[in-house]
C-alpha cells in the first residue's frame, strides 16, 4: 500500500500507523480527543482509504467541522471518562490544548502563548459506554487513537478490554521517557492487557497487540 505523500499526523503517526494496519484496507477506528478532521489528525489517511468509524471529542467546534468535513464518520460531542456525568471543558486558543484535566489546565494556564478562552460543561461517558452503544453490530474496532491532554489514562481505564480490544493503539504518553519506559503508567497499564510498545513519536505512544 502506498503511503500518502503529506503526513497529516503532528508528528507523521499517520505514516506508521497506515504500515501497522496495511493487512487491513477498510476498517474500523474510534479517535478519542480527535481534535480536528484533517490537519493533525492520526485517522484522517485512514479515511482517505476507506476506513470509518467514530470520532469523539468534547469541543461543539471540532464535532462540527468533522460533520462537515469527515460526513462518514459518526461525531460525538462528550468528554469520555471512568466517571460519567456533567465535567467542565476549558477552552484555549490552540484548541489542541483543550482539557478536561485539572492539572493540564493549570500547566497550559501558566503557558504565556496559551490563551484562556473560558470554560463549558460538557457531558463525560465511558469509552466502553460508547463502544457498546455506537460500533455497529458483527463488527470489530481495529485502532483507537487517544489524545486528551491528561486525561489519556483515564479514557483507557474506562473501556471494556475483554470485549473491544483493538489491535492497535495510538494514545498521547507525556510522560514517557524511552529510557524509563516501565514507569509509564500508560505502559503499565496497556501490558498486562497483551499490548507491546512499538514506537513513540514525540508525544505519542503507538502499541500492538500481541
Amino acid at each position: 500500500m502506498a503511503f500518502p505523500i503529506e503526513s497529516f499526523s503532528s508528528f507523521g503517526e499517520d505514516r506508521l500507523i497506515l504500515k501497522f494496519l496495511a493487512k487491513r484496507p477498510a476498517g474500523f477506528y474510534v479517535d478519542v480527543g480527535a481534535h480536528a478532521p484533517i490537519d493533525y489528525s492520526n485517522t484522517y489517511a485512514l479515511y482517505l482509504r476507506g476506513w470509518r468509524g467514530i470520532a469523539v471529542d468534547p469541543d461543539p467546534d471540532a464535532i462540527a467541522a468533522f460533520r462537515r468535513e469527515r460526513p462518514e464518520d459518526l461525531a460525538l460531542q462528550v468528554a469520555v471518562g471512568t466517571a460519567p456525568g456533567k465535567v467542565t471543558l476549558h477552552l484555549f486558543n490552540d484548541r489542541s490544548m483543550n482539557t478536561t484535566d485539572a492539572a493540564s489546565f493549570a500547566k497550559t494556564l501558566a503557558n504565556p502563548r496559551k490563551r484562556h478562552l473560558g470554560d463549558i460543561v460538557v457531558e463525560r461517558v465511558t469509552l466502553a459506554g460508547i463502544l457498546d452503544r455506537h460500533v455497529p453490530a458483527g463488527r470489530q474496532v481495529d485502532f483507537i487513537n487517544i489524545d486528551c491532554e491528561g486525561a489519556d489514562l483515564d479514557v483507557l481505564r474506562s473501556n471494556d478490554w475483554a470485549r473491544f480490544h483493538p489491535s492497535l493503539l495510538a494514545v498521547e504518553d507525556l510522560d514517557l521517557d524511552l529510557e524509563r519506559v516501565t514507569e509509564s503508567q500508560i505502559f503499565r497499564f496497556l501490558r498486562p492487557l497483551g499490548y507491546r510498545l512499538v514506537s513513540h513519536l514525540h508525544y505519542t505512544s503507538i502499541y500492538r497487540l500481541g
